[in-house]
């Protein structure tokens, strides 16, 4: 019951992981980065800032813009040891891709 008023909450939450779905089907990363950054208004929580981080960390890798990844990594705070994982996860492959 908690888990189906938490999914419901965070508008920005539900059209992020639709966006990321699309992308993950169709592969446009210059569309899904487009339409990651208008959801940025919709951000109100510092895990719902971190997540849109992540997520655009990895659009920018994806468009082999490093430099940017890991600019925007840094500014990622430590959130729990999962989501911390996943931040290390990609951090080392933006540094095998340099």
């Amino acid at each position: 019951m908690l888990k189906k008023k938490l999914r419901g909450k965070s508008k920005f939450l539900r059209k992020m992981n639709e966006l990321m779905e699309i992308y993950s089907r169709n592969q446009d990363t210059a569309f899904a980065y487009r339409e990651l950054l208008g959801l940025e208004p919709l951000i109100k929580y510092e895990g719902e800032r971190a997540m849109f981080d992540l997520n655009r960390a990895s659009l920018l890798y994806d468009m082999e813009r490093y430099r940017e990844a890991e600019n925007v990594l840094r500014r990622i705070p430590s959130i729990n040891p999962m989501f911390d994982a996943m931040c290390e996860s990609l951090r080392f492959k933006i540094l095998d891709a340099k």
